[in-house]
């Protein structure tokens, strides 16, 4: 990625990497680079052996406000258009297909496509400031149907058609309340997301990207389009050098070091 992209990437040790959306004077809104670079940046992580878990935050107080309306109504050309959605979708989908457990830091503005885009990752920690909405209906659009689709699976269909229709902003404690955040943060909400996904980072990589990719399937009524491709990771983690680790952790009463092989 150019080094004057928007999204940067931290690695804290231990296998742990951040990724934060640094566009503060939009709140965090992306333009078509950032949506570019953010798919980017999650199929680098993914990709690397070395990451055992991803937190996404924004910077400057915020999560992300979503797509940047402003450089998106500048463009004129309906290709083009087009090109950018298909992008944002692109985005979406390499953050929830990254075989790793990732976790969205949520502090700020968290609405619209950036509210898709924190239900992409796995959990979702939020501090007090957060505030969490999907306001179509007051711009006179209509949600995505794959993102409404995730936003019933996390809050139910009642609350689901709740938020769509008030078009509010719900504050942390809703938010949480209804299981769109997973947990609040006492302070800070990367060190508290960081510390929420500290044992997922410990554990077998395989046995993590196996279940993240069933899950995956299973919400997205996929499980039999993707059966051969599933029952496969089952096998290989049967056996893999990790299942023998863990073997002769537990009999040697230690905690295992797995290698995601």
């Amino acid at each position: 990625m150019a080094s004057a992209s928007d999204i940067r990437i931290e690695h804290r040790g231990e296998g742990r990497a951040l990724v934060s959306i640094a566009r503060p004077h939009r709140r965090n809104a992306c333009d078509f680079a950032a949506w570019t670079d953010l798919k980017a940046a999650f199929e680098t992580l993914g990709a690397d052996p070395s990451v055992k878990l991803i937190v996404l935050t924004g910077a400057g107080g915020h999560f992300c406000a979503g797509d940047d309306v402003v450089a998106f109504s500048a463009v004129t050309d309906e290709v083009e258009k087009n090109v950018w959605r298909a992008r944002i979708q692109e985005c979406y989908a390499a953050v929830q297909a990254a075989p790793k457990p990732v976790i969205a830091a949520v502090s700020g503005v968290c609405v619209g496509g950036g509210c898709s885009l924190a239900m992409c990752c796995d959990f979702r920690v939020g501090d007090a400031t957060a505030r969490v909405g999907v306001p179509v209906a007051k711009l006179g659009l209509v949600y995505p149907t794959v993102q409404l689709q995730r936003l019933a699976w996390l809050i139910g269909a009642s609350n689901a058609r709740r938020w769509v229709y008030e078009a509010a902003l719900y504050d942390a404690a809703e938010s949480h309340r209804v299981g769109y955040l997973d947990t609040l943060a006492d302070g800070d909400a990367v060190e508290a997301a960081f510390a929420f996904g500290a044992g997922m980072a410990q554990a077998a990589p395989l046995s993590i990207a196996g279940s993240k990719a069933q899950l995956n399937a299973v919400l997205a009524g996929r499980v039999e389009q993707e059966r051969e491709s599933l029952d496969a990771m089952v096998l290989r983690a049967d056996r893999s050098e990790d299942f023998r680790e863990a073997a002769r952790a537990f009999a040697e009463k230690r905690r295992p070091v797995f290698t995601g092989r």
